[in-house]
């Protein structure tokens, strides 16, 4: 789930709007020669039950797995995204920079000072180009950068003018690798502005978990949803605070053996925007 997490930290950060009449007009975009302080939380509990003849089970005991299978996961991330002046191109420098990134036993799983450097502009989304990490192998570094620079490129949102009671409707990708099988989904995310007032825009969230499999060798079915609400930052054209509660169900069948995941999870993202002097 962690590309989840990873997508659903960059998609909460990427909206621009501006207000007139209680009228939201988004565009997708940084704002040149700003700094975004972000802390973001994520929590799972994860349930894999397996079922299969003597010989799959067999296997699971003697690889020490078991039957059913509880795991629990906390992931906390702190960033700060930087970016600079506005060339004659309409293109400015962003800077991604990991404060802090450790899971619930407080064991580092990206290290502090990590960096990525890109450009981008109040229309597009951040194209990275390079990572700069000291001390990490060049395969993690891979992993990170393709990650971040991936779901960027997945996260084109729709350039909409909303009034209260209005939404909009976003549909992202995600491959989970489970038991050596990516399952395929997609995620239709609906925001809805629920009010406004001088400072503050809120929204609902809603989510829906759509299962579809390219791979034809497996029987499987799944369904999940989401729930949660959105405050913008309307001086600073940001989001303030993004929580979101997901719930996923999974089954997949083959000849020899079922696998059963049950998933809670929890997202909680909060930002602090000033200017890059």
């Amino acid at each position: 789930m962690k590309k989840l997490f990873v997508l659903l930290f960059i998609s909460a950060t990427i909206f621009n709007y501006g207000q007139s009449n209680q009228i939201l007009d988004f565009k997708a975009g940084y704002s040149p020669q700003t700094v975004y302080n972000q802390t973001t939380i994520n929590s799972s509990d994860y349930e894999v039950t397996y079922s299969g003849s003597e010989t799959f089970l067999e296997t699971l005991k003697k690889n020490q797995v078991p039957n059913p299978t509880a795991i629990k996961s906390i992931m906390t991330i702190e960033i700060v995204s930087k970016t600079g002046k506005t060339d004659k191109e309409g293109t400015f420098p962003i800077t991604i920079e990991y404060l802090k990134a450790v899971d619930g036993n407080g064991r580092t799983i990206i290290p502090s000072g990590t960096l990525l450097y890109g450009k981008t502009s109040e229309t597009t989304l951040p194209k990275m180009d390079s990572i700069v990490a000291k001390d990490m192998e060049e395969s993690m570094k891979n992993v990170i950068f393709q990650t971040v620079q991936s779901t960027f490129s997945q996260l084109v949102m729709p350039q909409k003018k909303l009034k209260i009671g209005e939404s909009f409707v976003q549909e992202s990708p995600l491959t989970l690798p489970i038991a050596g099988i990516n399952i395929e989904m997609v995620i239709t995310t609906v925001y809805k502005l629920k009010s406004m007032n001088s400072k503050n825009a809120f929204f609902d969230i809603s989510q829906t978990y759509t299962m579809k499999m390219s791979d034809t060798r497996f029987d499987t079915s799944g369904s999940g949803i989401g729930n949660g609400d959105l405050i913008y930052d309307i001086p600073n054209h940001f989001m303030a605070e993004n929580n979101l509660k997901m719930d996923f169900n999974l089954d997949l069948k083959d000849t020899d053996f079922s696998i059963q995941l049950k998933s809670k999870s929890e997202f909680k993202q909060t930002s602090q925007i000033s200017k890059n002097k």
